[in-house]
């Protein structure tokens, strides 16, 4: 049999989608499973019309970089909303999701070798998306704050990712944090990639893009994420926001891998983007009340978690458990049928957490969760 790469070979499975699909696997089998491991929120959206979406161009390809009235519309968007330019003609690309861009954007600026640095606990797939592009994933230990970054700085540093806010702590970088990386980015010549999937969980004002504080964009790359911010995560929808000479490179990317996103998508979410806004940011400040109410109730049976404020994660700690992330959040799914995810996916440093999701269940049944993992730290302790 031919040698498989041995890049793919190093490479980890995503642990959220792993374990997804462990879920997905005993609902099939019949199992009543509380989830509190999807990175999507179940909003209450009705089908909005198809039938007059402009026909027969939804069934051909769009412009690689994406239909302009939605590029026009996500600029629009960013000028109310974030107080944030861009040229809609030549500093996006819609792709298929924010994870998409993001790959292409590295495949973009990495040489083989280039260091890029995170903070733990980091986002599932950029670590493994930089050892495909032939970097080297440096992870900063989750108690290092951003005045921190300076002194993992080497001379083979190539670029900084931060999300903001955080998936899966909920930590929403200030504007003194976001100010002080953009400041590094310049003094070191390097890119700094901000992931934004989750801007519109920020609801009391104190979310900043990067795109504001970068406005020429010579150091900066955006990412966001239709599919997230909407609600339909299934459709795959994001975009990339930089200066235009990176975006032709990531426009190349888009033309050999994928050609364009899903052009009825893209016509659907540009004739109903507004329409759609009315009904998920109501649904969007219910949650962040849920995710109150839920920290509260964490402080009330025991349960520690890193400090945050925003999304639908928390980043809870085993504590006193004297079992490792993964082995918890196995022995919690197959015998107590809660599902989260092991904090070891999130980095070295995170092995005594699991990433807990509050969207999709219930308070009832989140709070019933939260007492099963308080109830097997301490059989495990």
């Amino acid at each position: 049999m031919p040698q498989i790469s041995n890049t793919l070979r190093l490479a980890d499975e995503a642990m959220s989608i792993k374990y997804n699909t462990m879920v997905y696997e005993l609902k099939a089998a019949g199992h009543n499973v509380t989830v509190m491991s999807l990175g999507e929120a179940y909003f209450d959206i009705p089908l909005m019309p198809f039938d007059d979406l402009p026909f027969p161009d939804i069934y051909h390809y769009s412009h690689p970089r994406g239909i302009p009235q939605l590029r026009r519309k996500i600029a629009d968007y960013f000028r109310t909303e974030y107080g944030a330019d861009f040229d809609p003609n030549s500093e996006i690309i819609i792709t298929a999701g924010s994870k998409a861009a993001i790959y292409m954007s590295l495949l973009s600026i990495i040489e083989p070798g280039d260091e890029v640095l995170y903070s733990e606990p980091t986002w599932v797939s950029y670590p493994e998306q930089i050892k495909l592009c032939h970097g080297v994933p440096v992870g900063l230990p989750y108690d290092h704050p951003p005045a921190d970054y300076r002194q993992y700085i080497t001379p083979k540093t190539k670029a900084i990712i931060i999300t903001n806010p955080h998936n899966p702590r909920g930590y929403v970088f200030s504007e003194a944090d976001l100010t002080h990386l953009v400041g590094l980015a310049r003094q070191y010549n390097l890119w700094l990639l901000c992931d934004e999937a989750y801007s519109d969980f920020v609801i009391d004002g104190s979310f900043t893009s990067l795109t504001k504080l970068d406005p020429n964009k010579s150091n900066s790359i955006v990412f966001n994420s239709l599919s997230k911010n909407l609600g339909f995560s299934g459709w795959r929808l994001g975009y990339v926001i930089s200066n235009r000479d990176l975006i032709f490179q990531v426009l190349k990317v888009n033309q050999h891998l994928i050609t364009c996103p899903a052009t009825i998508l893209e016509h659907y979410v540009f004739k109903h983007f507004d329409e759609i806004l009315a009904i998920t940011k109501p649904q969007i400040a219910e949650l962040a009340h849920k995710r109150e109410l839920l920290a509260r109730y964490m402080d009330q049976i025991g349960l520690t978690y890193l400090e945050g404020t925003a999304t639908f994660y928390f980043f809870v700690s085993i504590g006193s458990s004297r079992l490792g992330s993964e082995e918890f959040a196995t022995k919690l799914l197959k015998e107590h049928l809660v599902a989260v995810v092991p904090g070891i996916g999130y980095g070295a440093s995170c092995d005594r957490f699991i990433r807990v999701s509050i969207a999709t269940a219930s308070l009832e049944e989140n709070k019933d969760g939260l007492d099963r993992i308080r109830n097997l730290i301490d059989e495990t302790s």
